[in-house]
């Protein structure tokens, strides 16, 4: 499918339609990505207006002499389908391109990425550029991958949309009496008699109904995956042997990447931490661990390597405060991406823009316009290193253990109304349990509930809230086969369609795990709890759940309040293998050391077999018989890492590779 690509890429998205008048300019900035080791370039993703500046009338010569320069100067292209940008002419001619507010007001003209999906007009005229540009590009030989649209995010709420949203539902639910079972329409007499009664959520109208306002968010997703993969046929129409992509960007823009995955060829991932930020000054790890956790999201979506689509080499423009990276952070940051399975090191941008909002974004050549500064030299380091380690490339991760964030579980819990209503921490909650995983050493897969289970030997689901119709029979099978898996509170208490399950929780799984949660108490401000475990205590926040044993052994229990005594920790042996429990959102101390337990417990593999080393992050990738191992050090003192009885000493934000035999 593929052409076949022997080193990372390491290349940028270009812009030189904003130079066409400037012929100097990109006869200079061949030759100053010749020196960085730049080796692909991104093109075309806001270029509608210049492909088309009226309706009807394509102009490509311009593209045409870009595209011949990089594939005569040794240089790859990804060529993007420019719907994420709209021109204005066609806003002007067809206003019901642009997306309805939930508020029922429809936006004007202006940013990006801000079409309705539903809207005919556009998906006709996006359908058009893409046959086009395929026909025209699709056999060149500087082409290596398409590039959809970019960063998708939002949701519409037009007439059009209500409409398809309507027909989505009765494909769903076949009857409107089902319908409204599954909302349990009897309550604030929700009660629907029609499909055409229906709309989606808004702050002018229905905004309590939870079941409601999932859907729609699924709706939108689809909605969404579907337009990509209308792009896509379009591409491969005329260019089958060339993969399609779309960078993502963020876990909750709005579409369910696990689900998106599935139409395109390889994931991308744009990334920008916010380096330097933190309250620590002499460590990264917080950010580090943050970015290590979508880089493992993005690759286990296809259990392969995937590409980093976007990072800045100094810094964004877009941020609270927008750091520039200290000296050594630009090395180590693209080699944690590498290290994470990502195949290449791709910048935005190449040259600044002049003018309008991403003017003062972080690029490889500035204003100055002159490559003798600190980020170009940054650039042509990693240019450097990615030549040397190409053998690298290719490389897979292999992980025994995951972590499940589930995008309908997340979303979910976005919506009930329990607990502690202005301050959702569940995501972060499931990044505390990441944090821990990683602090171990071990490789770790992000997955859904709905992925293959049988291949690991530990499976850690933080508040899993909402269950999935076979998820309960899937973590059943698992255990009972020999799988060890571990569950936190407020799990097991919804079906797919948010309606409480008429059982303690979790749901169906009392006699797998020996316990059941009776009652949920939510801890206010900096109260807490306290337990005892392993002979050190730890402090229990956020909520508890009251557990009633059914057989579990008790590994910790709670020390304070009215729940004094009951359990707080279990582990139940059920068939083959074992079942955990963590009845709150404990200390991260707590989580590194009852699953390093764990770990131990069931020899499970480490990558690195030592006790966590502050601010070393350890990742693994394995190719031909050799095993590669990134240790990166995220702070700006000199750490030591112990690597079979060899000593590698990593100064401040350093990164050492070791090659291993598998």
């Amino acid at each position: 499918m593929v052409k076949k690509m022997e080193c990372f890429l390491h290349g940028c998205d270009y812009n030189p339609d904003q130079w066409l008048g400037r012929p100097e300019i990109l006869a200079q900035d061949i030759e100053y990505m010749k020196e960085a080791g730049i080796n692909e370039v991104t093109l075309g993703i806001f270029s509608w207006a210049c492909y088309e500046r009226e309706d009807g009338v394509y102009t490509f010569d311009w593209m045409d002499k870009i595209m011949d320069s990089m594939y005569e100067n040794g240089i790859h292209v990804i060529l993007a389908t420019p719907s994420a940008g709209k021109p204005p002419w066609l806003v002007k001619k067809y206003p019901e391109v642009m997306r309805v507010r939930e508020d029922r007001v429809r936006l004007q003209y202006g940013d990006r990425e801000n079409q309705c999906n539903s809207s005919e007009i556009f998906r006709e005229k996006v359908t058009k550029m893409d046959e086009l540009l395929a026909q025209r590009y699709g056999n060149h030989p500087a082409l290596i991958m398409w590039h959809v649209s970019n960063e998708l995010y939002g949701v519409c709420h037009c007439k059009k949309c209500q409409q398809n949203f309507r027909l989505w539902l009765q494909h769903k639910y076949k009857t409107i009496d089902n319908l409204n079972i599954q909302y349990n329409g009897a309550f604030w007499s929700h009660i629907y008699n029609d499909w055409s009664e229906l709309e989606s959520p808004s702050t002018i109208g229905e905004q309590s109904l939870h079941a409601l306002a999932l859907d729609y968010q699924r709706f939108y997703s689809d909605l969404s995956i579907d337009l990509v993969n209308v792009e896509k046929e379009a591409i491969k129409k005329y260019c089958k042997d060339i993969p399609v992509t779309t960078n993502m960007h963020n876990l909750n823009c709005g579409i369910n990447y696990s689900e998106l995955a599935k139409v395109l060829d390889v994931t991308c991932w744009d990334s920008y931490p916010k380096w330097h930020c933190g309250r620590n000054e002499e460590s990264d790890w917080e950010p580090a661990v943050d970015e290590s956790f979508h880089y493992d999201f993005c690759r286990s979506l296809k259990k392969k390597p995937f590409y980093l689509m976007e990072s800045t080499p100094s810094n964004t423009n877009w941020s609270d405060a927008c750091k520039l990276k200290r000296p050594g952070m630009h090395m180590l940051s693209s080699m944690q991406a590498v290290a994470s399975g990502s195949d290449s090191v791709q910048y935005f941008q190449w040259r600044k823009s002049r003018g309008a909002s991403e003017k003062f974004h972080g690029a490889v050549i500035g204003h100055s316009g002159t490559n003798d500064t600190r980020v170009f030299q940054d650039v042509c380091e990693v240019g450097a290193k990615l030549e040397e380690i190409k053998k690298i490339q290719g490389a897979m991760t292999y992980s025994k253990v995951a972590i499940i964030y589930d995008w309908d579980n997340l979303r979910a819990l976005e919506e009930q109304r329990s607990l502690k209503n202005n301050g959702k921490d569940f995501e972060y909650i499931i990044f505390e349990y990441y944090e821990a995983l990683l602090k171990n050493y071990v490789s770790v897969d992000i997955i859904s509930q709905c992925d293959d289970f049988s291949s690991y030997e530990l499976i850690v689901a933080p508040v899993l809230y909402l269950f999935k119709p076979d998820t309960k029979k899937r973590i059943t099978s698992y255990i009972e086969t020999g799988g060890n898996f571990v569950m936190s509170a407020y799990s097991g208490l919804v079906n797919e369609n948010d309606l409480a399950y008429e059982s303690f929780p979790p749901y169906d799984l009392h006699q797998v795990f020996g316990v059941c949660a009776e009652e949920t108490d939510v801890l206010c401000g900096d109260e807490d709890n306290k337990i005892t475990y392993g002979g050190r205590s730890y402090r229990a926040t956020y909520f508890c759940d009251l557990l009633r044993n059914q057989g579990a052994t008790v590994l910790a229990e709670f020390e304070q309040d009215f729940y004094r005594g009951k359990p707080a920790v279990t582990k139940q042996t059920y068939g083959s293998g074992t079942a955990y429990y963590v009845a709150s959102r404990m200390q991260e101390d707590f989580n590194y050391q009852f699953l390093s337990d764990v770990i131990d417990t069931h020899g499970i593999r480490r990558v690195l077999n030592c006790n966590y080393i502050e601010d070393v992050m350890v990742k693994e990738r394995k190719k031909d018989g050799k095993k590669y191992l990134f240790i990166m050090n995220f702070s700006t003192k000199q750490r030591s890492v112990m690597v079979n009885d060899k000593e590698h000493i990593l100064h401040g934000y350093e990164c050492s590779i070791v090659t291993l035999p598998e």
